[in-house]
């Protein structure tokens, strides 16, 4: 008779082996690297992945529609509603300013149906529209051109007459929709197809007036499981969108250890084509690097892909602490307005702590730029400007360049004044070239992120959007402020009037005094030029210069704007340390020479001499010498001979020496 225990031991051997396998073709059914709303209601309806649940919406708390900012001229911004109906949601926003009237622009959202505790079906990629900055919106929350997975770009032709919508098509590729009749009517073409899936799309069209290849339109994506799996796929439509070029893989360069996604485009002055996307080399884990592509010759060739940045870590995986997926796709946008920073490259993500070092708690966005057209970049700048503390998070950036004026705008989301459960929607704006921001609470409350009932994934959308053109600015973001998910869009007007430039700042050391002039070739109606020092305000002056006396040594912040008639303009800026950390060192070096198994203790006393605060960190190393363990009193001779891979007697030196 044949041992009961080893049959038992070899029917439980076929389960594990049978459970092991199920499990295995269970994890073929969906790929967690996809980051789309349409593929995961998909695998929720199939049953492989759970729903977020119906759940109770904390209350938000209204902070009020006024825009406390120099680099604004409007007051008050009260949040709109692209669409009120209560049955539907958006999330995942794209907004096009119309090139030919600022008063007008495109939005293009996630859209779902809504039941009043839970999705039904999903829409996609919406059509709405406004024609008076922003009160008023029509449109469709339905998809463009028909049911679709979502993930929007939207895009409008220079003069007006065409706009476009890229989505996820219902068929796992990429389709672009396209009007010629202000977005009444919407016709869908394929832009790409696969035989796995493309996710994580983004739309841009050349509108530079400058460029030749003005009007080319150009879509890119992530191939998941197809001839270009894990890479960036791009195409091109010469056509107004009729037809598209045959894909080409413009990311295989940069060797992903994963994969390359959250691709985002944008063109040059001259009709240079670029694309920035985040790098995996491992996954699940955070972004690890920048990847970076160029055409100059729309679109038809492009350069090798480089790492334009290494050594970052986003957020993809350590998430945020609220209750909601993120990550730190990068965004990116170009001036071509033919100003002082025309051609500037720039690209803002998430980093956890700060780029090269990234540790801690604190989520910052970053910005890097270009100058020469991608060839160098610049060290990172913070852009949100709350204090940068452990805990604190700021994070889903989305960056955008007033192509008639040169002016940065960066949307995102931030907790620097709410619970770490709550947010608010922030704007930063820069005028010198992404070198100082100036941020400010946007949204008019704050509010609890959540999943959308229904949906899987954590999902409450991946991205933010805004776009501006002529001083006008459309922030656009997603909330949950009346009980479900919307999108909310707050319009506001940079400051243009003229303000001062080239701040210097002249310190006497020995007093504290410091001298500043600038220079000025504005308007006449200048009234006077205001001073202010760490924001706040210490004099006046009717000419281009003005002196102070500092209280303290530290590091001071000057700025300096001018007053006109109907208000003031924004500042120029200028930083001056007054003292310095210096260290005295006794010793001034150490030298100790030990025997095995012998110990020694030192002092080293360092004093800081100087006039400011000093953090320092002392490392310690063995610069010369050898393991120890290498040697043995059979060595005779001097310190630098030893005897190794020996054995004789009670010797055995067989290590390797160091």
């Amino acid at each position: 008779m044949k041992n009961p225990f080893f049959l038992w031991v070899a029917v439980m051997s076929l389960l594990l082996s049978f459970n092991a396998n199920a499990q295995q073709k269970h994890k073929k059914k969906y790929d967690i690297r996809i980051d789309n709303m349409g593929y995961w209601k998909q695998m929720a309806d199939k049953g492989y992945v759970p729903v977020a649940p119906k759940r109770s919406i904390p209350e938000a708390h209204y902070k009020g529609i006024k825009i406390h900012a120099k680099s604004v001229t409007t007051e008050d911004s009260p949040d709109v509603a692209v669409n009120n109906d209560g049955d539907n949601t958006q999330s995942e926003n794209s907004i096009f300013v119309n090139p030919s009237d600022n008063g007008k622009a495109l939005n293009s959202n996630n859209s779902t149906s809504w039941s009043g505790g839970s999705v039904g079906a999903v829409y996609g990629a919406d059509y709405l529209m406004t024609n008076d900055y922003a009160q008023t919106w029509g449109g469709s929350i339905q998809g463009a051109g028909g049911s679709n997975s979502g993930d929007p770009g939207t895009a409008i032709s220079l003069d007006g007459s065409r706009q476009y919508i890229g989505f996820i098509n219902n068929s796992s590729g990429q389709s672009v929709a396209y009007s010629t009749d202000g977005g009444i009517t919407w016709n869908s073409v394929v832009a790409g197809s696969t035989s796995g899936g493309l996710d994580k799309n983004h739309l841009w069209i050349d509108n530079s007036p400058t460029s030749p290849y003005e009007g080319n339109v150009y879509d890119a994506w992530t191939d998941f499981g197809g001839s270009m799996d894990n890479n960036i796929g791009f195409v091109y439509s010469s056509d107004g969108g009729l037809s598209y070029s045959t894909p080409v893989n413009i990311s295989a360069a940069v060797n992903a250890g994963s994969h390359n996604q959250g691709v985002n485009l944008q063109t040059g002055p001259n009709g240079e084509v670029y694309a920035v996307w985040a790098i995996y080399d491992s996954f699940p884990s955070d972004e690890t690097a920048i990847g970076f592509a160029k055409s100059t010759d729309g679109g038809a060739t492009f350069e090798p892909a480089t790492r334009i940045i290494t050594n970052i870590r986003g957020i993809r995986n350590s998430e945020v602490s609220k209750n909601q997926r993120v990550n730190s796709f990068p965004v990116m946008a170009v001036d071509i307005s033919g100003g002082e920073n025309n051609g500037n490259i720039y690209v803002v993500w998430t980093n956890v702590g700060v780029p090269g070092t990234n540790t801690g708690t604190n989520r910052s966005v970053y910005l890097i730029k270009s100058t020469d057209q991608g060839a160098t970049w610049s060290t990172p700048i913070r852009v949100n400007q709350g204090t940068f503390t452990d805990g604190k998070e700021a994070y889903l950036p989305w960056i955008t360049c007033d192509p008639e004026n040169g002016i940065l705008s960066t949307i995102f989301y931030d907790d620097r004044n709410v619970s770490s459960s709550e947010v608010e929607a922030w704007v930063a704006n820069s005028y010198d070239g992404g070198e100082t921001w100036e941020d400010f609470r946007v949204s008019d409350v704050s509010f609890t992120p959540s999943p959308i009932s229904g949906l899987a994934g954590g999902y409450m959308g991946d991205y933010l959007a805004i776009s501006a053109r002529g001083s006008v600015v459309y922030p656009a973001w997603a909330d949950n402020r009346n009980g479900y998910v919307q999108t909310f869009v707050s319009p506001f007007e940079t400051n243009n009037r003229d303000k001062p430039t080239d701040l210097n700042i002249n310190l006497t050391f020995a007093t504290g005094q410091t001298d500043l002039s600038w220079t000025y070739n504005g308007a006449k109606n200048l009234q006077y030029f205001v001073i202010y020092r760490d924001n706040v305000q210490i004099g006046t002056s009717n000419t281009t210069s003005f002196t102070d006396n500092l209280p303290a040594y530290g590091l001071y912040s000057y700025s300096v704007t001018a007053m006109h008639e109907d208000g003031e303009s924004s500042p120029a800026k200028n930083n001056i340390q007054w003292g310095d950390p210096h260290i005295e060192v006794t010793p001034a070096s150490l030298t100790e020479t030990l025997q095995p198994d012998q110990t020694s203790v030192r002092v080293l006393t360092v004093t800081n001499t100087g006039e400011l605060d000093l953090s320092y960190n002392i490392n310690t190393a063995i610069t010369s010498g050898k393991n120890t363990n290498a040697y043995c009193d059979a060595s005779g001779g001097s310190n630098d001979e030893y005897i190794s891979g020996v054995v004789m007697g009670s010797i055995n030196n067989t290590g390797t020496p160091q």
